[in-house]
């Protein structure tokens, strides 16, 4: 993974051309580190991978640059993948990544693993910038950066729903605070 990540933060299109919104393509190829007992790439490496094309892709649009001079680095908050096909030893696939949209607290990338035109799995995943002191970042901030941003108008209504719901159990999960139980914060 280490020389996968040395290469996904090298840009490829050295004119500057990619915008943030652009779906782009990462290549990369099955390896024997990437197998399970089944001898098809294991879910966990499907993760690893989505980490370096987003890097790519970022890389691409002159996102990680500028990010990466305000001390500014992103984290996944939440992700869900859906697996359609295996990828199996020595096939060279690519992701496509684009980010497609943002609300008020994180940015959202579609990333889907093609072999050919064929789909062999999509991923969503919810992204938060942090500064260097661990603050968030808002999503505008980083829209602001000196790059070239083409959007769709508005975040698909499913993934704002699961985005929602995601908040919504987070919220339910956290233990009462005292304050919330009716003692002095």
């Amino acid at each position: 993974m280490t020389v996968r990540w040395i290469i996904a933060m090298r840009p490829l299109r050295a004119d500057g051309s990619a915008r943030v919104g652009d779906r782009l393509d990462a290549t990369f190829r099955v390896l024997p580190s990437d197998l399970d007992l089944l001898m098809h790439m294991t879910n966990g490496r499907y993760l690893s991978i989505l980490d370096a094309a987003r890097i790519a892709y970022m890389s691409e649009t002159g996102l990680w640059r500028r990010l990466r001079t305000r001390g500014w680095h992103p984290v996944v908050v939440a992700q869900t993948i859906s697996y359609r096909r295996p990828l199996t030893l020595g096939t060279r696939y690519q992701v496509r990544t684009a980010l497609i949209g943002v609300d008020d607290r994180n940015v959202y990338f579609e990333q889907e693993f093609h072999v050919g035109e064929r789909t062999h799995a999509t991923a969503v995943v919810a992204i938060r910038y942090l500064d260097r002191t661990g603050e968030s970042v808002l999503p505008d901030q980083v829209l602001a950066l000196d790059v070239d941003v083409a959007l769709p108008d508005s975040l698909p209504t499913w993934v704002g729903d699961w985005s929602e719901a995601i908040r919504t159990q987070a919220a339910a999960d956290r233990p009462a605070t005292a304050s919330s139980q009716g003692e002095p914060a």
